[in-house]
């Protein structure tokens, strides 16, 4: 790249700062002068992203720069003002010298308002800034960052969406995807704005993401790396600014990578019968959806359904239970593998390690030498507990069992009980679904058929008393 600038500072256009904005805009520079055009200075680089806002996209970055030259309908010509602007900028034109409210740095700094800065107070908003100035303090380096953000983040929904990550690799690779993904559209002259993410579900988008990265990254395959994820869903409009963040914890991304790295059969099939759209239903075998409408069939394969809302995707991310889901899944007779319940109530839910244990234990004895009949009947007695001392009384009943078959070794100590069963801080309903769970799970890996009329919902929690 040139640096004939000199009254630039080169490393601050790509040095990382922590600002998710500041951040996107670096590597789109960075991407650009690795990738596309490494003989440009920064100026040119300027002239080449506000031509294709202009020229390719229409103007439609109100999302980003509401007031800018670019979109103000009384600049007659929006990319010399906008480049002469920026250029201007560069010149070091009106700086004082102050901190830089993004690097830190003591230089010269320019108040910047909505024009530049996306989502920063401006005009009534002015006690948003430090000391009620009227704009932020910025350098020259990081304004000129975020004027490159548009091309490092899609469009979810009426919304844009920038991810952030804790690892840089990984902030990186998606911010190239998403260039790649502008720049293409631009190249082929399919695009009059900013690229869509393939849904507009912003749950959805995140987890492909994830998806993404553990399938072509290194760094995130590796299980001592704790990634998260962190989409920030907003838009600069005038008339409506806004933000939503979405947060894709390391705790979430490390169970969604063993399940995509060590299980991905069996938990395709679960997250794919979760997806929804009115009146279809989805086929096992095919794996794939269906509508019938005046006597006409529709069928969807993933790469459409995968854009509908789907529960699971977006309880994982609220934090929301799903072990009811688990449940209800595997009573259905399908195959999940118990180490995917096992990370997920141990690592999301911090159920103790010795209550799955123990959970195990005891669908092992539940499930060994008896008949069909028998096996029927715990199931139902367990489907129907909706309180804890019933889930007591069921426990205590084993326990008696155990005891009158003359085994030497208890089937659940006191401290089993105690500690691990019912602690202060356990959740009895979900020992009963977990227990459940494992049973079906036994069933399905002894091939065993038991025909249980069980209702298609269970209690999620259980009294606690």
């Amino acid at each position: 790249m040139k640096k004939n600038n000199k009254t630039i500072d080169y490393e601050w256009l790509t040095k990382p700062t922590g600002d998710p904005f500041a951040d996107t805009g670096g590597y789109v520079i960075q991407y650009l002068w690795e990738n596309v055009y490494p003989d440009k200075d920064i100026d040119e680089l300027i002239d080449f992203v506000t031509k294709i806002y202009v020229n390719d996209w229409g103007k439609t970055i109100y999302f980003f720069f509401p007031n800018s030259p670019i979109i103000n309908s009384s600049s007659k010509n929006p990319v010399k003002d906008t480049v002469q602007k920026y250029l201007e900028l560069i010149q070091g034109k009106d700086a004082i010298f102050d901190f830089c409210r993004i690097s830190g740095r003591k230089t010269g700094v320019f108040k910047t308002k909505k024009d530049q800065f996306i989502l920063s107070g401006s005009g009534k908003l002015v006690n948003y800034h430090h000391f009620f100035d009227n704009g932020i303090l910025l350098s020259k380096e990081i304004i000129i960052r975020l004027l490159f953000v548009p091309l490092g983040v899609l469009r979810v929904g009426k919304y844009m969406g920038l991810i952030q990550s804790n690892n840089i690799e990984v902030a990186k690779y998606i911010c190239k995807i998403n260039i790649a993904q502008n720049l293409n559209n631009i190249a082929i002259g399919t695009s009059r704005e900013i690229a869509e993410s393939d849904s507009s579900i912003a749950a959805n988008s995140i987890f492909k993401y994830a998806s993404l990265c553990i399938k072509n990254l290194d760094v995130a395959k590796d299980e001592k790396k704790n990634i998260s994820l962190t989409m920030f869903h907003f838009t600069n409009y005038n008339q409506g600014p806004d933000l939503d963040l979405y947060k894709f914890s390391s705790t979430l991304f490390s169970f969604y990578r063993f399940c995509e790295l060590k299980y991905k059969t069996d938990w395709k099939e679960f997250i794919n019968s979760y997806y929804r759209k009115k009146d279809t239903k989805y086929n096992q075998k095919s794996g794939k959806y269906k509508i019938e409408k005046k006597g006409k069939t529709e069928v969807f394969s993933f790469k459409d359904f995968s854009k509908w809302y789907n529960r699971i995707l977006s309880n994982l991310l609220d934090n929301q239970n799903i072990t009811p889901e688990f449940l209800n899944w595997s009573k259905k007779g399908n195959k999940l593998h118990f180490d995917i319940i096992r990370i997920y109530q141990q690592n999301i839910r911090n159920m103790k390690k010795e209550t799955i244990n123990k959970i195990m234990e005891l669908a092992d004895f539940i499930i060994n030498d008896r008949g069909e009949d028998e096996i029927k009947k715990f199931i139902t007695r367990l489907n129907g507990i909706s309180k804890a001392f019933e889930l007591r009384r069921f426990l205590l009943k084993l326990i008696d069992e155990n005891y009158n078959e003359g085994n030497e070794t208890p089937i659940i100590s006191v401290k089993d009980y105690t500690d691990y069963l019912f602690s202060d801080s356990g959740n009895t309903g979900e020992i009963r679904d977990v227990l459940l769970i494992a049973i079906y799970q036994k069933m399905h890996e002894l091939n065993l058929k038991v025909d249980v009329d069980l209702e298609e919902e269970l209690n999620e929690n259980i009294e606690q008393n």
